[in-house]
């Protein structure tokens, strides 16, 4: 148990900067403007680098032969609703020939693109500013384009997207001529995305530095710190609809009177998309006791043997604070595999389970049975690549014994 409280301490406490309350941090956002993570790599050169190997930086980039990861020369066409979509490169330029909003054939550039890892969404900047999601995206997974609907629905990305996907966005729309002229401190997901804006900070002596920053580690409420991350890891609206993100937050802020969370859900209240994990956590026993999103996750660098930034590759994670005996229905499982059943790929992102559930609990089979299928409602036993083609009443029998037998996996294999 001793081990167990210092590695809780150690995962909770940052070095990096000292502790600013939530009053403090409101005042601080209030006075301070963005600067841009190249000035806070002048002080902070080794956090910056670690921050370069995670994946908040490629939220958002320009559009150039690194940042894009589709096919725009072989595999580079598709048809949705119809309607005929081909992608292609010009020079070093890149370009998408689709319908447009008015219903004629346009060619449109690609300006930005969004994300890379697991799909990569292609931005267009219309003659007044507005950018605009067009309308493939291209799969990581499996290597193929795939047609998204923001283009049908003529989302706007400034309103929609900007607040989470770039870092101190100045949207700037001018009525009068209907012109966009949006800038941003930071085109990805930067540090002052989540340590608030930072030039007080920069200009204050070397004494008063660590009271001019946010350190989201340090606010004494772990439901207010969780609300840094939950301000994007979120699905909702603000403003009476017209953002899509906490338009407005600042980190230190209170999120949850200012943001209607609007998730997609299964039928057992577990997510079915992506960026709802503060939704999930907000149900979780975790939430509860206080574990926030840092004390699993590192934020600063590259997670251990995985893409998810976890401080610990797996299950080895949740056993470094969790001893959990092999036996009963933990006995299933000779590897306990804590992530497969409390946290299962129930979710879509790209692809069907790409997705893990951040509420800690396993859904049952039982689950997928009252829903009436897995079509409907998925489960933990059947989202295992070894049991995807099981019957989940047969799964539910056999959780039901092993909950009640405590005997060794071999009879249940």
């Amino acid at each position: 148990m001793i081990r167990n409280f210092i590695v809780m301490a150690l995962l909770i406490c940052s070095p990096f900067l000292p502790a600013v309350n939530s009053s403090q941090a409101q005042s601080l956002n209030k006075k301070a403007v963005y600067v841009g993570a190249n000035k806070c790599k002048q002080c902070h050169k080794d956090i910056y680098e670690g921050w370069k190997s995670t994946l908040h930086p490629y939220k958002f980039q320009r559009a150039t032969s690194d940042s894009i990861v589709g096919d725009f020369s072989r595999n580079n066409r598709m048809e949705v609703d119809g309607k005929k979509t081909t992608m292609f490169k010009k020079g070093r330029e890149y370009f998408v020939t689709t319908t447009g909003p008015d219903n004629k054939v346009h060619t449109y550039k690609v300006k930005y693109v969004i994300g890379e890892f697991w799909k990569q969404l292609y931005v267009t900047e219309f003659p007044n500013g507005e950018l605009h999601i067009l309308p493939a995206m291209w799969i990581v997974k499996t290597q193929k384009w795939k047609g998204t609907t923001a283009w049908s629905k003529n989302i706007i990305y400034q309103y929609a997207c900007s607040g989470c996907h770039n870092t101190g966005t100045q949207i700037n729309f001018d009525q009068s001529s209907n012109t966009f002229k949006t800038t941003w401190a930071d085109l990805g997901v930067a540090c002052e995305a989540c340590h608030g804006p930072g030039s007080t900070h920069v200009k204050a002596e070397k004494n008063k530095k660590s009271s001019t920053i946010v350190n989201p580690a340090k606010i004494p409420d772990p439901a207010r710190a969780a609300m840094v991350c939950g301000s994007c890891h979120t699905r909702g609206s603000c403003c009476e609809g017209k953002y899509n993100y906490p338009y407005g937050y600042k980190p230190g802020g209170q999120l949850n009177f200012m943001f209607n969370e609007k998730p997609k859900l299964h039928p057992d209240d577990s997510s079915r998309a992506n960026r709802q994990e503060y939704i999930d956590w907000q149900k979780s026993g975790h939430a509860r006791e206080g574990i926030v999103c840092w004390d699993c996750h590192y934020t600063h660098r590259k997670g251990n043997s995985n893409k998810y930034q976890t401080k610990l590759p797996g299950s080895s994670l949740c056993r470094s604070c969790h001893e959990v005996e092999n036996k009963g229905v933990h006995g299933i499982h000779s590897v306990n595999n804590c992530v497969g059943c409390h946290m299962p790929p129930i979710g879509k992102r790209a692809t069907k389970g790409d997705v893990h559930s951040h509420r800690f609990s396993v859904v049952s089979p039982k689950k997928t049975i009252d829903a009436g299928g897995l079509k409907k409602q998925p489960n933990s036993c059947n989202a295992c690549h070894y049991h995807q083609n099981d019957k989940p009443e047969d799964m539910l029998k056999m959780l039901e014994k092993a909950k009640t037998s405590g005997k060794n996996r071999k009879e249940f294999y």
